[in-house]
This record gives C-alpha cells, structure tokens and sequence, in this order.
C-alpha cells in the first residue's frame, strides 16, 4: 500500500497552491504559467564552444567534406539525429553547397550504448571528416581521442552524465561540462542539437544564406517529443521548448510524424505529452529496441505521405514485436523478484530477453514496487543492462560504488545503461549496488509514496478546477499532472469492467453536490471489497469524459482507502 504524502496548505488559492508545492518563485511564475519565446528561451551562443562547433561544421560543409552525425538508438538519439540532418541539409542548399552528410544510428546490441571503438575505425576508413555526436560521446573519450589521431574532427551535442575523463580535442556543447556558462542544465540530448542548429542557422544567415528568420521554430516538434521521451524536466526553458514543441507537433509538416500519429490512433490538434510518452515515443523507439534505430529516422525523414506509408507500418509492426516481448519477459522478471523481498534494488537477468526491452523491464518493477531496479540480459559474450531509479537514488553513482567491474557503464541520475563482461560480474555488481543502496536509504527500504497536491471537496470541484489544471500543462517530469484527495465519499455502485474486470468503475457520492463518476485502471479488486454505503477517501486526477455530445468531469482514481472515521 502506498503512503500518500499530502502537501501542506500553503494557500486557499490552487493556482498558488500548485505553485508553491512546485517550487516556482514569484519571479518564475509569469514564465510557467505564460512561456514566452523570446523572454524564456537562452541564446545559443551561451554555450563556451558553441562559436568553434559552428565555424567546424560550416567550414567542413563549404569544402565538401564528408560529415557523419552519429547518433543513439532511443528516441533521443534518432530525434536529435534527424533535425541536425534537416538543419545541415537545409543550410548547405542555402548556399548551394554539395552536402555529403551520412547519419549512423548504432545497433544497440552490436555496438553498445555510445561510440564504439570499432565504428571509429570503420568511419575513418570510410573518410568520414567530421563526426558529430548526438544524445551520445561524452563518456567516450578513448573513442573520440582516437577519431581525432585518424584526422577527424570532433563536435559532441550530449546531455549525459560526464565521465572521469573527457574527449581532449572535441568541440563539447553539453550543459554540464566544466566551466560551462549555458543555464539549463536539463536539456536532452535534441534539445542540445537544436540549440546548436540554431547557432548554425544564425551564423549560416550572417553569412548571407536565404534562410527565413524563425525557420529553426519548424524542428520544435522534435524537442517536444524528445524532451517528453527522455524523462527532462519540464520547468524553466524546457518547460517553454516543450510548451512550443507541442503547439509545432500539432501542425507538424513531417508526412512520417504525421503517419505515426494516425497509427497511434491519436489526432493533430490533440497531441498532449501523454500521447507523446504513451502512444508516439514507443513507436520511434521500438525501431532501436527490437530492430535498428535507422527505420525510425528514415520514417522521421519520409519526404512524402506515400513513401511513409511503408516505413511507418513497419514501425508499428516493431511496436506490436516489442510489447510482445516484454509482456513475456516482464512474467518473468516478476517471478525473480519474489526471491528479492528484501533487496534495496531489484537486480534480474537472463539469458533470453532482448537487450531493447531491458528498459521497459526495469521501469515496470519500479512502477510495480517502487524500488530501483536494473534488468540485465546476455548479448554476445557481455551482459548488459538498463536501470531506473526510485526513491532519489542516483544511478550512476550506485554504479560507479561497484568498482571497475564494467565494460561501459553511463546515463543519468534516473536511468542508465551498463555492459558487463561475466555473469560472475553481475552477481557482484547486484552485491554492490544494493550495498550503495542500503546506505543512501539508512538500511530502510522506501516504501513507495503518492504525492498528493491538495485535499478538495468533491461538491467544490467543477469546470473552474478544470480550467485552472490547464495552465498547469504541459505536465511531465518536475511538473507532474496534479493529483487530488476527497474525503468521505459514499459509495453508490463498484463494478469491475474490462475484458477480464480488471479496472473499476465507481460511482461515488460527496456530502454536497452531485454523483461523481470514477475509473481506476488495475483496481478492479475494489469492485468485490466496496459495498453500497461504504465511505472511501480517493486519490484522483481530474479527467473529461466526452460521450454523445456531453461533456462531464470525473476522476480517475490513484488509490483509495476506507475512511477512518467511519
């Protein structure tokens, strides 16, 4: 059972309420709840490297010379991937140069998060000039050391965890470098590519390309989804990249955007950051995870509706692959964990999973039981893995606590990604990481919790409510979609629906006002305990139920409880 950690008054008014639970200042407040471009966005020039990243890839561009943008294989990755593409093909027909622009998405089982050695010496032997990183080459300084000795140039657009050691000769765009002056620190890995593609297009303009001023506003569909898919905080400038992002996704011109969003089943016009992190980002990262990330960014670049046709129908058929895999591996995953009641981390693998899936494994046990986890399966002779974090654990430090036990091992505080060399070595790294776990959490297990916005009455909750949660938007991560308490509301009716009852519909009524209708998604047990008459607190999110021209307010429920002074 989940504790519910209810946020103190702070003020009558919800607007002031949401807030100050979300900790925006007074100063900050006109900026969250009315992003402007030019007042809440940074100069790109902010970035110390950013005049030598530009004046390199121009230069390469007006010689001719072959530039690589290697990418990663996640959402990110491929996004990132492809506005750069777009921006350097765009400027290099501006002034009618030849572009000779290759993009490399890495084959996640073949060649391992980040830059491989051995792509380094392909691409070097291919002639590749200049190498760009997207979403990836932070902690690939060997690799990136050595693509400088074979006559490469180097420019890295990565948003990563930095490494001990960094690349000594790259041009680094990367908010966290040392030294660094940028003031967000939480771009993704394509929002630093569109900052550097906007860098490009400015100097490209004062070079005299016909470029139209405000072009660069057209690649915003991909930070939204990028931003969305990489878990980014969405506060300060991400917070007004993703407000825009979601306004250009809407009208996006893309014909395989376009074609992802009709399969997802999703409309223009509609798309919110819950279609992009549960209907379009698993579509373009199913490509990586089951496939190669390339299909995904040849959909993304599909120049016509009929030449998406093909490629966005093989997307949805990774789609489909992936689920089916990860419903069979995550049984699994389930039956491994009951042997790890008291474990810090949950740490699971096995021989047979797809590396892609490892992933969604892990953030399903979190979601499941609220500890960290990392599932880690077999590819080739390594063992890798994928970790997602809960209750404020820091993954790349619990990583780094193990020793030199690792293959590669990068990622962010919240997720991240391993190789490991032996079995033996996944046994001693699930030894240490709990270890490192049992120490951040002083020897407690932390139980999983439910952070609570404000208690409401149900009678006081209408379409003002509803209208105040819309300024809110969009929600995602440091910004989560508000969730509500109401006390004491009558059962009238609890009924299990679904194909196999699985979810509940409940029908509640407060002390005052009307009946409120309510849906929870997995508590169809509820359906047996409740009885008519029975008095219930109610987690909720504010939903809209639109049926045959009406349009009602309910809730959807996030946990519930009998009340305990009845």
């Amino acid at each position: 059972m989940a504790l519910w950690n209810i946020a103190p008054r702070h003020s009558e008014d919800l607007v002031e309420q949401l807030l100050a639970i979300r900790g925006i200042e007074q100063e900050d407040q006109q900026a969250f709840l009315s992003p402007d471009w030019d007042r809440d966005t940074h100069d790109p020039s902010l970035f110390i490297h950013m005049p030598r990243a530009v004046s390199m890839v121009l230069s390469a561009m007006e010689k001719g010379s072959s530039v690589t943008i290697h990418g990663d294989y996640d959402a990110d990755g491929t996004c990132g991937s492809a506005l750069l593409f777009e921006s350097l093909t765009q400027i290099a027909e501006a002034f009618d140069w030849t572009p000779n622009i290759n993009v490399f998405l890495p084959d996640r089982e073949k060649d391992g998060y980040g830059v491989a050695m051995h792509t380094i010496e392909r691409l070097a032997r291919e002639g590749t000039q200049l190498l760009i990183t997207v979403d990836c080459g932070i902690a690939n300084a060997p690799q990136l050391d050595r693509a400088h000795e074979l006559g490469m140039q180097v420019v890295i657009c990565d948003h990563h965890q930095l490494a001990d050691a960094l690349p000594a000769h790259a041009a680094i765009i990367h908010p966290l470098a040392p030294g660094e002056t940028y003031p967000n620190k939480s771009l993704c890995g394509t929002g630093v590519a569109f900052k550097f593609a906007c860098a490009l297009f400015c100097e490209a303009r004062a070079r005299g390309a016909a470029i139209i001023k405000g072009r660069e506003k057209w690649l915003m569909d991909l930070v939204g989804i990028a931003t969305v898919t990489d878990v980014m905080p969405l506060l300060g400038e991400n917070r007004t990249l993703e407000y825009f992002g979601l306004k250009v996704l809407n009208q996006t011109r893309r014909p395989g955007l376009v074609g992802i969003i009709e399969q997802s089943r999703s409309e223009l016009g509609s798309i919110d950051t819950q279609t992009i992190g549960f209907r379009i980002g698993p579509r373009i990262n199913a490509a990586g995870r089951v496939a190669s990330a390339q299909e995904a960014f040849h959909a993304l670049r599909a120049p016509t509706p009929e030449a998406a046709v093909n490629l966005v129908a093989r997307l949805e058929e990774l789609n489909q692959r992936r689920k089916q895999l990860t419903e069979v591996a995550y049984r699994e995953a389930r039956q491994m964990v009951k042997d790890q009641q008291d474990a810090f981390v949950h740490v699971v693998w096995s021989e047979t999973w797809a590396p892609g899936i490892v992933g969604l494994i892990a953030g399903k046990l979190v979601n499941e039981f609220g500890r960290p986890a990392f599932a880690i399966t077999r590819a080739g002779d390594a063992y890798v893995g994928s970790g997602r974090t809960a209750g404020g654990l820091h993954l790349v430090e619990a990583m780094r606590s193990c020793g030199d036990i690792f293959v590669k091992a990068g990622g962010h505080p919240q997720a991240c990604g391993l190789t490991i060399a032996s079995e033996a070595f996944v046994q001693e790294f699930q030894h240490g990481v709990n270890k490192f776990a049992e120490d951040v959490f002083g020897g407690a297990i932390p139980e999983p919790t439910i952070d609570v916005d404000a208690e409401l009455a149900l009678s006081e909750v209408d379409w003002n409510t509803w209208d105040t949660l819309r300024l809110f938007e969009p929600f995602g991560e440091g910004n989560r979609e508000p969730v509500f308490l109401s006390r004491a509301l009558q059962v009238v009716s609890a009924q299990g629906v679904g194909s196999t009852g699985s979810h509940l519909k409940l029908t509640v009524n407060p002390k005052k006002g009307r009946v409120w209708k309510m849906i929870g998604f997995g508590f169809g047990s509820w359906s047996e305990k409740l009885s008519k008459g029975d008095v219930i607190d109610v987690l909720y999110k504010l939903r809209v139920n639109e049926w045959n021209g009406n349009r009602d307010l309910e809730g959807e429920i996030m946990d519930l409880r009998y009340n305990e002074k009845v």
